[in-house]
């Protein structure tokens, strides 16, 4: 997926929807059955196994930190709702 639309779906997200940041988060909303969908730095420290979709963001935590609006690096954002993006649907 191009990297220039999966940063605008999640700035969708971000401002419509509801996600999670963070590993502990992820395991966490994935146990639940919360999770939509994961999004993962091409540098996180661990892979994450589950029954959702995966993004594989071209980027590193750092990159995608600052897409989400935060000054440090992110290795995962879990979106557990979508609001207004329709980036589930691109990725299936």
């Amino acid at each position: 997926m191009n990297r220039d639309v999966l940063a605008k779906e999640l700035k969708k997200i971000i401002k419509t929807g509801k996600i999670y940041i963070g590993i502990k988060q992820a395991k966490k909303a994935i146990s639940n059955g919360e999770a939509k969908l994961l999004i993962i730095a091409n540098n996180a420290p661990e892979k994450i196994d589950a029954n959702v979709p995966i993004i594989e963001f071209e980027g590193d935590g750092f990159d995608l930190g600052a897409i989400c609006g935060k000054p440090f690096s992110v290795s995962v954002v879990t979106v557990v709702s979508e609001g207004e993006s329709k980036l589930s649907a691109m990725v299936k």
